[in-house]
């Protein structure tokens, strides 16, 4: 099943059993998504971004980012999530990609 397949409503967990990190993905309204990425082991949320399937466009909430797991990173520089407001200020129309296994939130210019 796709994430598009998905009720308004419906979740689906996208990580297999070891994984360090629960994956969950959930359609919160008709275009939009929201993924949560949540410690295997206690349960804690490590990160929540919200996507909207008609642009793209991904959120992040500073305030649903665990600064202490995560890496920030754009053009291979790392930055600390602390920089987060300051980087999306350098990038023009950012695109988000999420490594859960690296513990790394890449920023790239959209082009």
């Amino acid at each position: 099943m796709s994430d598009t397949e998905l009720a308004v409503g419906e979740s689906m967990i996208t990580s297999d059993r070891g994984d360090a990190l629960t994956i969950e993905t959930t359609r919160t309204e008709e275009h939009l998504f929201t993924t949560t990425y949540t410690d295997a082991e206690t349960g804690e949320l490590r990160l929540a971004l919200q996507v909207d399937i008609t642009t793209g466009a991904t959120a992040l909430d500073p305030r649903h980012i665990d600064a202490d797991f995560w890496t920030l990173v754009q053009d291979d520089t790392e930055h600390p999530v602390s920089d987060l407001k300051h980087v999306l200020r350098r990038v023009p129309d950012p695109s988000i990609e999420v490594k859960p296994d690296e513990r790394e939130i890449h920023i790239y210019e959209d082009e």
